[in-house]
């Protein structure tokens, strides 16, 4: 189906949810059909699924497809199901042309084909995304998996959105692929992507060895990632990742290293020139997004298991004031593996203060960093200015700007104009 039969799809059900009332008139069976349209579906044909609740519909808007919508038999994932009273409308067609699409994407589906069951995923513009679980609690609440995993998808979308703003992608201007040959599978609307995300989340620690042995070829039974060429993530649930914002957290902190890792060039520069861009971006988009940051990098690189409760401005400004020793020429040489959290946090202010104040040399800076050009030169040539003079930047501005108790960020004070 083209993109603009599939808008023009979205706006008729926009159109059909209206309230029902106005829309389905007296019962069907008390009317004979007739052979083109007809008063109850407005000559559509088509009329809204009763099967999805309304809340579902508007986060259904949000993903190209989803397995559990593509299972309602009424409607086959077109969320519009036949008008009983008439044979056809104006929209039959193209609602008959999303169905076979929806069945299509469906079939070729190979989790649920290695499962031998049903598995819950949807596809986004950037990601291909499975929550194999039951309800997770969200307080005193157990949201279903099926929400669940629509609200992981906003999140994820959401840093590509953060990310795409912050590097100027989506069409704006010519692709700047580092790379050279054909794109991979699965190709995402901006060009500087390769593929799409794959990212899976899984009830039980044994469907998590077997798609990892069976996809991955990997013997792994813990929290695996593949990044740069075609991104994989695959998590079984555990005590620190069983609840909706945990797990949405973990989600968003690793999409943004597996978008990173596949722009321009399928390259991870975490572990070669870039720690410093690569951690400091996955924490400063899960804060954004979430107003905390409880995850790690690197797992198994990072010895303290928590960082003042995930919430870093006051604690940052006071070691920044308290320790006058230069930090930015050991973290331009870290990877991102070997990095304590303490050091993750530091990585976030600097993304952070860039982010505020320099914003356009996140591109360039990281198109360097996909050719390997070390971090000191990068950051010399991008922001023009010493290494030294960069860290005292960044520490007057985190002086000015973080608060030293709540965790929100203060607006430095205009300057005063001289009196005349």
């Amino acid at each position: 189906m083209s993109p603009s039969c599939t808008v023009s799809l979205r706006l008729l059900l926009l159109l059909l949810l209206l309230p029902l009332a106005l829309v389905l008139g007296p019962p069907a069976q008390a009317a004979q059909r007739v052979k083109v349209g007809c008063k109850r579906c407005k000559n559509l044909g088509v009329l809204p699924c009763s099967e999805h609740k309304k809340e579902i519909l508007e986060l259904e808007k949000d993903v190209l497809f989803c397995s559990v919508a593509a299972e309602c038999e009424p409607c086959g994932g077109s969320f519009l199901m036949d008008c009983d009273r008439c044979e056809h409308g104006t929209s039959s067609d193209a609602v008959a042309e999303r169905r076979k699409e929806v069945a299509d994407w469906l079939a070729a589906e190979t989790m649920r084909q290695h499962m031998g069951r049903p598995v819950a995923h949807v596809e986004t513009k950037h990601f291909l995304l499975i929550l194999d679980t039951g309800p997770l609690r969200q307080g005193k609440k157990r949201i279903d998996s099926h929400t669940c995993l629509h609200r992981v998808a906003q999140d994820v979308e959401q840093v590509a959105t953060l990310l795409g703003e912050h590097l100027e992608l989506g069409g704006k201007g010519p692709a700047q692929k580092i790379a050279e040959g054909p794109s991979l599978e699965g190709q995402v609307a901006e060009s500087e992507y390769f593929s799409k995300m794959r990212m899976w989340f899984w009830e039980s620690r044994k469907d998590h060895r077997g798609v990892m042995s069976e996809f991955l070829h990997s013997g792994s039974s813990g929290d695996f990632k593949m990044l740069g060429r075609n991104p994989v993530f695959s998590l079984a649930k555990e005590a620190n990742f069983s609840t909706l914002p945990q797990v949405r957290r973990v989600f968003t902190h690793n999409a943004a290293h597996m978008l990173i890792s596949n722009l321009y060039k399928e390259l991870w520069f975490g572990d070669t020139t870039g720690g410093w861009y690569d951690a400091g971006a996955a924490h400063w988009y899960e804060y954004k997004i979430h107003g905390l940051t409880t995850n790690y990098c690197i797992e198994e690189g990072t010895v303290m298991r928590d960082y003042h409760g995930g919430q870093w401005r006051a604690a940052i400004r006071k070691r920044l004031a308290k320790e006058d020793g230069p930090f930015l020429p050991q973290l331009i040489n870290q990877d991102t593996g070997q990095m304590e959290l303490p050091e993750q946090a530091l990585c976030w202010s600097f993304y952070d203060w860039i982010v505020a104040n320099h914003p356009q040399t996140l591109k360039p800076m990281l198109l360097a960093l996909k050719q390997e050009i070390p971090s000191r030169t990068i950051l010399k040539e991008n922001l023009g200015q010493s290494l030294v003079k960069i860290e005292e930047d960044w520490r007057a501005w985190v002086a000015v700007t973080y608060p030293t108790k709540v965790d929100k960020p203060r607006k430095p004070k205009p300057e005063k104009k001289p009196r005349r």
